[in-house]
């Protein structure tokens, strides 16, 4: 504020920062937050919730697996949790779930298997019962509550306790729940009060607006494993941008998997990898990396096989292009690749 030089001291925690080309994975954002989204879970509804939604799914299984049983139908699993295993016409199901807008998982001609969740409801049940009820000529049976049974062995059941922290035990609702993780955030550098130094992350990180129309029904819940002929929209929104990034970049193709940055360098450095092989230049394992890059890029090429050779930078982050050619000729006869981050991740 008096035109004072002021210095600023962050923490880096980060193991791939750290150890670069000696750490244990290279493990990033896009992974880590589905670890920070399974904590929040287990700390918003602690160990009673997680207790009281897994006897709902498993009261939910039993009570569907009892109904089908009374119909006369078969499910062959003894000990469950969420999953049966009913023998039936399997063709015949699918025919008549895929007319109500339910998909099954098909294992063979005579198998459909079943898993329930904690957001099935009774309603949802009963439209399973009706549709095996159709498929099988049977008289379909009405549920009307969940039964309190056990099919899991006895030698399976947890009698240990667990989630004993005060963390699990204190933020059980929304306010309280925001409340917390807002404190966390004020623990940390965060972009909503700070910089960040970190250009190549930075840049990939959207505005809260942004991200609303991700969290959409219509958009964000679509199956996994949901059949090809149902996900013509997606589909085509994908492939658009596949197109539209490869006219950018000028790439032959574009390929939006694997979703994790860390592990896109690893699919494209095992790209490499095959193509050297191909060729039958199995000795070629250096991959050149500038000082500056980002700690996951020395991380996924050990990952990969290949031994790190480290490239100067001057103090913007920019490569030293004399040493980089210095280095490329040195190791020219088991040269394997050279990793750019574009933009910088110096900042």
């Amino acid at each position: 504020a008096s035109d004072n030089r002021a210095l600023r001291m962050a923490l880096q925690t980060r193991e791939q920062h750290i150890k670069r080309d000696k750490a244990t994975s290279n493990i990033c954002t896009a992974q880590v937050l589905l670890a920070v989204m399974a904590g929040m879970y287990a700390v918003y509804h602690g160990p009673k919730g997680l207790k009281f939604i897994a006897n709902k799914v498993h009261n939910s299984a039993s009570t569907l697996a009892s109904t089908l049983s009374k119909m006369g139908l078969e499910q062959v699993n003894s000990s469950y949790f969420d999953t049966l295993q009913v023998k039936a016409n399997a063709s015949k199901v699918k025919e008549v779930a895929e007319a109500n807008e339910v998909n099954f998982f098909y294992e063979d001609d005579n198998t459909v298997l079943i898993s329930i969740n904690e957001t099935t409801s009774i309603s949802d049940l009963n439209e399973i019962v009706k549709i095996f009820a159709e498929a099988e000529n049977k008289k379909a049976i009405e549920i009307t509550e969940l039964a309190d049974t056990n099919n899991i062995d006895n030698d399976l059941n947890r009698t240990s306790d667990f989630l004993t922290l005060d963390v699990f035990n204190s933020y059980h609702s929304e306010t309280e729940l925001m409340r917390y993780i807002k404190k966390l955030e004020r623990k940390d550098l965060a972009l909503n009060h700070s910089m960040i130094s970190l250009g190549s992350c930075t840049m990939k990180l959207n505005a809260a607006s942004e991200m609303l129309p991700l969290s959409q029904t219509n958009w964000g819940s679509i199956h996994p494993f949901a059949p090809i002929d149902q996900t013509e929209g997606y589909q085509k929104v994908l492939k658009a941008l596949e197109d539209q990034l490869t006219e950018i970049t000028g790439f032959a193709a574009t390929s939006l998997q694997p979703n994790s940055g860390a592990q896109g360098e690893y699919a494209g450095l095992m790209v490499i990898k095959a193509y050297h092989e191909s060729r039958g230049d199995h000795h070629r394992n250096i991959c050149l990396i500038p000082s500056s890059a980002h700690g996951t890029n020395p991380a996924s090429a050990v990952m990969a096989g290949m031994k790190v050779v480290v490239t100067k930078a001057d103090d913007n982050g920019n490569i030293d292009v004399e040493d980089l050619r210095e280095k490329a000729e040195l190791h020219a006869e088991n040269l394997s690749a050279l990793m750019v981050t574009y933009p910088s991740t110096h900042g």
